[in-house]
């Protein structure tokens, strides 16, 4: 058996799977328990990686299985690539996987932050996030047809659906930290606000740069344009240095990620209208 033939599937089968155990996670931590040993009439949150119990360890573990899921899914296609078995099939597992990892694993934190945190806002917007569900898969079934018709030119046509994971995961960092720290930061920077006001980014900003047609840097490509390269290595070394000084003066890991996300969102696009 030849099992490079296997490997980039085997990889992209991973991600699934990650964002699945996400979801298992956030109602139940550790698996297969909860805290008193058993589901009666509680919230559904009660037991899971939310729960006062776990005082922000469950959502460390689950960003740290959810940041796998995603590191699979860049290396499915540079495994693809390796093993010469890139085609429709690994195509359309892939984007399935980001789907559930892109789509509706933010969509299923999200309603559960809401409803577990912010129990005082009204109870359709703790709906709100099921738009990251709607927009993962609209983005990336567009990407696929368009990219069967041959209609892809360079550069990604709204913000990729795991730019939208990477989002979110900084949001379950960021709350993992405000669990066991309580308020820090720089001026009282972080806590529960920060939580919701990125949830409410991430429910409405994220998906709508998701479906629009708004030009996002593509990472991929390497090596045909040495020109384009040097700058695409320059704006990510100003995303890293962005990062790296929010997470230092906000105390918190989670929010330069966030803080270079916006970066990306907003000034890739200028960068990519220049290649």
């Amino acid at each position: 058996m030849n099992a490079k033939k296997y490997l980039a599937n085997a990889l992209t089968m991973g991600n699934l799977l990650c964002g699945v155990l996400v979801i298992i996670g956030l109602f139940i931590w550790p698996f297969g328990s909860s805290v008193n040993g058993h589901m009666d009439a509680e919230p559904f949150y009660e037991f899971g990686a939310l729960s006062q119990e776990w005082k922000g360890m469950g959502m460390l573990a689950l960003a740290g299985i959810w940041l796998l899921g995603q590191l699979l899914d860049l290396f499915d296609g540079i495994a693809a690539r390796w093993a010469g078995t890139d085609g429709a099939m690994g195509t359309q597992l892939d984007s399935i996987a980001d789907a559930v990892t892109s789509g509706v694993t933010p969509a299923v934190m999200g309603v559960m932050f809401l409803h577990a945190w912010a129990p005082a806002i009204p109870v359709l917007l703790k709906f709100l996030p099921l738009t990251m569900a709607l927009a993962a898969t609209w983005r990336l079934a567009r990407f696929n047809v368009e990219s069967a018709r041959g209609g892809s030119t360079g550069g990604f046509s709204g913000m990729p659906a795991p730019a939208g994971a990477l989002w979110w995961i900084g949001i379950l960092l960021v709350a993992a930290q405000y669990e066991m720290n309580g308020s820090w930061g720089l001026y009282g920077l972080g806590g529960l606000f920060t939580v919701i006001l990125a949830v409410a980014i991430g429910s409405t900003l994220i998906p709508w740069w998701m479906v629009s047609r708004r030009p996002m840097l593509d990472l991929k490509g390497w090596g045909k344009n040495p020109s384009f390269d040097r700058k695409r290595i320059y704006f990510l070394s100003a995303m890293v240095i962005v990062g790296l000084i929010v997470a230092f003066f906000g105390r918190a890991i989670g929010l330069g990620m966030l803080a270079a996300l916006l970066l990306y969102a907003f000034g890739g696009r200028y960068l990519q209208g220049s290649n």
